[in-house]
Order: C-alpha cells, then sequence, then structure tokens
C-alpha cells in the first residue's frame, strides 16, 4: 500500500488515461473507497491495462457500476480482483450484465454478498469469456449452487473457487451432478463447504463414471467433515484428483488469513 486515497486516487486516475504501455495496475490494500475506484474505471478504456487489482480497498456497489460500464464500452480488461471490499449483490449485478470479454473475476471475501450474487453471475456464464471465477467466502447457498451447476455445463470456466461457503453436501450435490457435462472446467475448489460423507459420496461417483467423465483435474476438498470412510486414501481421498487432506474445521481467523495470503502471493507474482 502507498496509501492512494481521497483527492489523491482522482489525479492518480487522470495520470493514467492515455499511458502507452502500462497493462497491469495492482492497488490492493490502498483506501480507495468508491469514488477512487469510480476514477479508476472511468480511465480504463483510454488506457492498455488488461489487469487490474483493487482487493481490500474499500470499494463498494459505485465502484462496480463504474467498472461494468467500462467493461460494457472499449475497454481492454481482462483481469478484475475485487477481493475483501464492501460490494453488495446489487454491485455484482452489475458485474455480472457486463462481463464483457473478462476472463478473470476474483470477489473472494466479499462477505455483503448473498446467493442473488451468485445467480446473476450463473446467468451470465453462458455467454461470457470468463475462464475464471473466485467467490470464495461469498455466502454462495445451495440455490446459488443449482444456478451455477444449470450454467456450468453451458460455459468456458476452468476454474471455479466456492470455498468457505456453507452449503453442504446438497450444494455440492447440485455440482457434482453436472461434473461430467462441463468440457471446460479443469479445477473446482470446495474447501471448507460443510461437505460431509454423503456429498463426498456424490463427488466420488461422479469422478468415477466411465459413461461421462469429467474434465475435472483438481477437487479441493480439505477443511470440510469427511467421515473414516472418505479419509486415508480410502473414498473419496483416493482419487488423485482429489485433495481431502486435512478435515480440520477452519475458524473465521484461519480464514481470513488464507485470503490476506493468496492476496499478497498473487501481488508478488503480477
Amino acid at each position: 500500500s502507498n496509501m492512494v486515497y481521497g483527492r489523491a486516487a482522482s489525479d492518480f486516475a487522470a495520470a493514467l488515461a492515455g499511458h502507452a504501455s502500462l497493462t497491469a495496475l495492482d492497488l490492493d490494500h490502498n483506501p480507495l473507497l468508491d469514488g477512487g475506484g469510480a476514477a479508476v474505471a472511468a480511465v480504463l478504456p483510454s488506457t492498455p491495462i488488461r489487469s487490474l487489482s483493487l482487493c481490500f480497498t474499500g470499494v463498494g456497489d459505485a465502484a462496480c457500476d463504474a467498472l461494468a460500464l467500462a467493461l460494457a464500452g472499449d475497454c481492454r480488461l481482462r483481469s478484475l480482483r475485487l477481493s475483501g471490499n464492501r460490494i453488495t449483490s446489487s454491485g455484482a449485478t452489475s458485474l455480472a450484465a457486463s462481463l464483457g470479454k473478462l476472463a478473470h473475476l476474483d470477489l473472494t471475501a466479499n462477505v455483503r454478498l448473498d446467493g442473488a450474487a451468485t445467480a446473476a453471475l450463473a446467468m451470465a456464464l453462458p455467454a461470457s469469456a470468463l475462464r475464471s471465477l473466485r467467490l470464495s467466502g461469498c455466502n454462495v447457498d445451495r440455490k446459488a449452487c443449482s444456478r451455477l451447476a444449470a450454467a456450468l455445463p453451458l460455459s468456458r470456466l476452468a476454474r471455479l473457487d466456492l470455498s468457505s461457503n456453507h452449503f453442504s453436501d446438497g450444494g455440492s450435490d447440485e455440482l457434482a451432478w453436472v461434473l461430467g457435462g462441463c468440457g471446460s472446467l479443469t479445477a473446482l475448489s470446495l474447501a471448507d463447504c460443510n461437505i460431509g460423507d454423503e456429498g463426498a459420496d456424490e463427488l466420488l461417483e461422479a469422478l468415477a463414471d466411465a459413461d461421462a467423465p469429467p474434465s475435472v483435474r483438481s477437487i479441493d476438498l480439505r477443511w470440510n467433515k469427511l467421515g473414516s470412510t472418505h479419509q486415508g486414501g480410502r473414498g473419496v481421498s483416493g482419487d488423485p484428483r482429489a485433495d481431502a487432506s486435512s478435515q480440520k474445521q477452519r475458524t473465521a481467523a484461519e480464514r481470513q488469513t488464507e485470503h490476506l495470503e493468496h492476496t499478497w502471493q498473487q501481488a508478488k507474482a503480477a
């Protein structure tokens, strides 16, 4: 963080306009709030920026509306990271309506989201170019899983992160039942989703289906509620595509630490 905020954020955004070589911009942990986020969004069409990260910057629905407007226009953005902000379903719905050519969207740890946000994004998936969607810790419920399940076989999505959403077996069942029809999906994270043995049974059956073999190459099932029948190389843990290595339930503080660490590692790699 370089403490870009208030008027400084607007001045910084104005300086970006017409910049000929900047393709990636990371403003994580700067207190931009909606005003700064909207100012950055407004200049995107006049820049070659393809990757934008505004994680933990305090942006909310107004910034999402501005980003959606930019995405609907002549904008080159392909990757958008908005983890740990104040976005509600209204802002997520705006983004869903204007995904454009966006390939990567990260809404991790936006705790004000609910199932309606996931439903809006699911509805937009078949017509979008999204390849990666992260909704970890976004209050995705069973009904939202059902909406995602209906859209996944029609989408280009390769990576879906639904970790830290406690939709239990009902939600994971919805996803398991369509895995065989998801030709693009290669990675699915269901870590810390309160999944038990019944949910693991359905996932194992989907993975073993010879008539409709899924394209998925990895399923993260850590930190759930799997019993001994699905641990130690038995049940779903015996499938090399599934990681069920730890079933110890995590605390909210541990989840937040993981989100922060993930954001930091992504920033270093950018």
